[in-house]
Formats: structure tokens, sequence, C-alpha cells
């Protein structure tokens, strides 16, 4: 059977970089993988742990021969790195992306592409809470979801492809509009992650040589990196105030139920999201 894609670049090879270079070439046989990056060493240790099978550092020639080209990088090193991308991407190649906000990157990917290449964001819903290529898995994206977000309006030739890759490692496609997408993820992403953190910071001097494994859990996501963070944040600011803003009510009527005894039915709402969150692949 042909394959969609047949050489690949991925821009960025850190975690979620390395892992899709791991997962393609585990899903996909005889696929070629070049990781594209300004620092030589990451790319060597990408290629000898065998998530790439070549590696380059000048873009131009790294991406003329390429039909598929993946923007591996932070949400601003995306829409940076699209004007230097620009002028080395062959007609007819389409790019993606892997970024946790989709409104900013798809504007810009939009205006500053030529039209003879095809630009459809893309998020794997799927991470870590340590960086770098030396800490990729190739089951990363088992069961995970992949959000997709071509352009709308528009004929996207390059979506059904990108959602048989998705399915051949293993995730779950979604196609949303950028605005979609980020509504989403301010309430199910970007509010755990600024919940662990302020609580984190809420309990740093309290007896924590105390705290079991409900704690623990808890505060799995308060280890996550701000540098990688900062642009998430930046990007989706006015989604992420709002979840926020719904947080802090349902809090304060948690705690007016505290003081009345009646916290019930915000166990049993809480323990049935839980058990359907806990249910999916």
């Amino acid at each position: 059977m042909e394959r969609d894609f047949e050489r690949v670049a991925i821009f960025g090879v850190g975690l979620i970089g390395g892992s899709l270079g791991l997962a393609l070439k585990q899903s996909m046989p005889g696929i070629h993988v070049r990781g594209v990056g300004r620092v030589k060493a990451r790319l060597e240790l990408a290629r000898q742990m065998g998530a790439v099978d070549d590696c380059s550092t000048r873009i131009e020639e790294a991406l003329a021969d390429r039909d598929l080209v993946i923007l591996a990088m932070p949400v601003d090193g995306i829409v940076t790195s699209l004007e230097a991308i620009e002028g080395a991407l062959s007609p007819g190649v389409l790019v993606t992306d892997v970024g946790s906000t989709k409104r900013w990157i798809c504007d810009a990917a939009w205006r500053i592409l030529p039209h003879s290449v095809e630009f459809i964001g893309g998020h794997p819903v799927a991470g870590r809470e340590v960086a770098g290529v030396e800490h990729s898995l190739g089951s990363l994206f088992e069961g995970a979801p992949y959000v997709f977000c071509p352009r709308p309006g528009t004929n996207s030739p390059g979506l059904p492809r990108l959602v048989r890759l998705a399915e051949e490692i293993g995730a779950r496609p979604f196609t949303l509009t950028p605005d979609e997408h980020d509504l989403a993820v301010a309430w199910i992403s970007h509010l755990p992650q600024l919940i662990a953190t302020a609580l984190a910071v809420a309990v740093r001097d309290r007896r924590t040589d105390l705290s079991g494994s409900g704690l623990r859990d808890m505060l799995r996501l308060a280890g996550s990196s701000y540098p990688v963070w900062s642009s998430i944040l930046e990007t989706n600011r006015d989604l992420i105030d709002q979840s926020l803003a719904g947080f802090i009510g349902e809090l304060e009527e948690v705690r007016r139920r505290l003081q009345a005894g009646s916290l019930a039915e915000e166990f049993e709402i809480a323990a049935r999201v839980q058990r359907g969150i806990g249910s999916r692949p």
C-alpha cells in the first residue's frame, strides 16, 4: 500500500518531536524522518535514539525534498519558524505543527506561508512533565487525542492524510476550528496546569512531609516547565481567564456548601466525571 508520506521533516526535536519521530519509525517502516534544528548536539542525540534517520541545521536544504514538515517547538518558536521556512518549502508540501494553542499559529501560518503549500494546525494532546528529546517515547500518542485545525471554509486535501497518520501512531484524531480548540484546551489542559501550580504554591509552607499519594497526584502537573508554558499562556490568555473565572466561581460554591454541610451533590457529580474520563483509552 502506498504511504501518504515518504519523507518527513521534524523541525524541533524535543520531547514531542522526538516522540513523533519514534512513533513514525515504529508504525510506518520505511518512512524517512529528518530532524531539523539549530543545536547539532540535540539533533545528533535524536539520531542516536532512532527518532530520526538523519539531521541538519541547514533549513533550506533540509526541507527542500520533504512531503510533510512538522513544526515541533513551543508556540512562540513555531510562529517564529514560519518566516524561516517559507522560502524553503517545495510546492505541494503539507505543513503542520504540534502547538498547544492554535489561533495565533494558524493565523500566522495562513498569512505567511505561500499559497502553494497547505498548512493544517495540529495538536497531539500528550506530553510529560519533563522536557528534552532524551525523554521521548514512541508510545506517547497511543490513545491520546490529536486535534487538527484546517483552514475554515476551504477544501483541505491534506486533512485525510494527517488523520491517517494520527491513527497510524495510535492517536484519536479530531477536527476543530482554531477557536474551538483553544476554548476546549483552556478548560481541560491549561486550567488544570494553573490549578496544580497554585496548589503547590499554597501548600509550600505546610506540612508536606505528611502528604500521601493524594497530594502527589494533584501536584503532578506542578513540575511542568514555565519556558514551555509561557507562550501557551500568552497566546490563550483570554480564554484561560474565562476558565479561571468559572473555576473560582465553582470554588466559591464549594466553600458555601461546605459551610452549609451539603457537598454530597458535588461529590457525586465529580465522581461521575472522573469515572467517565478514567474509562477512556
